[in-house]
């Protein structure tokens, strides 16, 4: 049986709404009233999760080390990660307690990514109400560890990992104590070609882990391949968010959504929830007047008097599908008739005998 796992006002796993999550990042370019701006539309979209990374470049990356992402996404030519992340890191640290009352008070959760063990521990300080581990750091077990100590809910993304690794992964967690995990199906390329999704890949973690929720963070242009994740199962789903898709320094704005396209992402999802029902062993109540009216029933063909026995000759099927079925023309045949029948009747048990 899927754990159900409590986030604030929120529940994950099986027969509960698909849980949103915007990824801000860091598309708040250091500026503290972007970041407010962000978890304001986000909240007003109807995102139930808004996050943002929590880095410096010194701790994330070597100065060297080559960017992997599409180098169209980066306002420079030719730089690396370092070049990136140090002109993404300098958000106050103050801004950060503003973010999470602001959240609060919009009706949202606030979360953040960290990547190394001092991030970690400043929003566990913040008294953050769950964690993310990025796709990055799923073999970073020093990592995986203070967080899981933390008892908080885990979102867990698993890109570029083997089912290995991510089972040990989430055996370092599990060590803890701490069963609170989600895990998200996961595609590191940024951004990701509709084609190269995987989901088939999603669907087998819910077929190694059924006892956790199996999310999807998705890097592809647009909305539909997380509609079709949502119904194949997914329980999160994960998408960047952005104010300005023209905004520069984080590579991320250009494949992100706006305002505009979350609202579509969040009535989408929620749209195909409504669609999934609830098994009905017959017609669905919708299907009522097709049930009663579309169906065919045994009709005279011609005049039928009473006391008459009847003879297949007499009948044919029409619609409605409001007496006797076609199926039970067997059992009618050979009966007598009780009244008269016009021709073009629709004929009922009551009508026999």
């Amino acid at each position: 049986m899927m754990k159900k796992i409590k986030i604030s006002n929120y529940t994950v796993g099986s027969d509960e709404p698909c849980l949103i999550i915007v990824d801000a990042g860091v598309n708040h370019n250091n500026v503290p009233e972007r970041a407010f701006h962000l978890i304001k539309t986000a909240a007003k979209a109807g995102a139930n999760i808004v996050k943002f990374q929590t880095y410096t470049a010194d701790t994330i990356t070597t100065k060297t080390a080559p960017r992997y992402w599409n180098k169209k996404l980066d306002t420079d030519a030719g730089g690396t990660q370092y070049d990136t992340f140090k002109r993404l890191d300098q958000l106050p640290a103050e801004t950060y307690h503003k973010m999470i009352q602001l959240c609060r008070k919009e009706g949202v959760i606030f979360c953040s990514t960290p990547f190394d063990i001092k991030s970690a521990e400043f929003l566990e300080n913040l008294g953050v109400e769950l964690f993310k581990i990025s796709s990055s750091d799923i073999t970073y077990y020093q990592l995986i560890k203070k967080i899981a100590e933390t008892q908080k809910p885990i979102i867990l993304s698993t890109g570029t990992a083997s089912f290995k690794e991510i089972k040990e992964a989430m055996s370092i967690i599990l060590k803890t104590g701490n069963d609170n995990i989600i895990l998200q199906h996961c595609i590191l390329s940024y951004p990701c070609d509709s084609e190269n999704a995987n989901l088939n890949k999603m669907k087998k973690l819910m077929d190694i882990f059924p006892q956790f929720p199996i999310g999807y963070s998705d890097h592809t242009i647009g909305n539909i391949v997380p509609f079709a994740a949502v119904a194949m199962g997914a329980k999160t789903i994960e998408k960047h968010y952005t104010i300005d898709k023209k905004l520069p320094d984080s590579p991320d704005h250009s494949f992100s959504l706006n305002p505009y396209e979350l609202g579509e992402l969040v009535a989408g999802i929620r749209t195909i929830e409504k669609s999934f029902g609830t098994i009905v062993d017959g017609y669905y109540p919708a299907e009522k007047s097709a049930f009663l009216y579309a169906r065919k029933s045994l009709v005279a063909i011609e005049n039928i008097p009473k006391g008459t026995i009847i003879k297949r000759k007499m009948i044919t099927c029409k619609r409605p599908g409001t007496g006797i079925y076609p199926k039970d023309l067997d059992k009618v045949i050979g009966k007598k008739t009780k009244i008269d029948i016009k021709s073009d009747t629709t004929i009922t048990w009551d009508m026999i005998c």
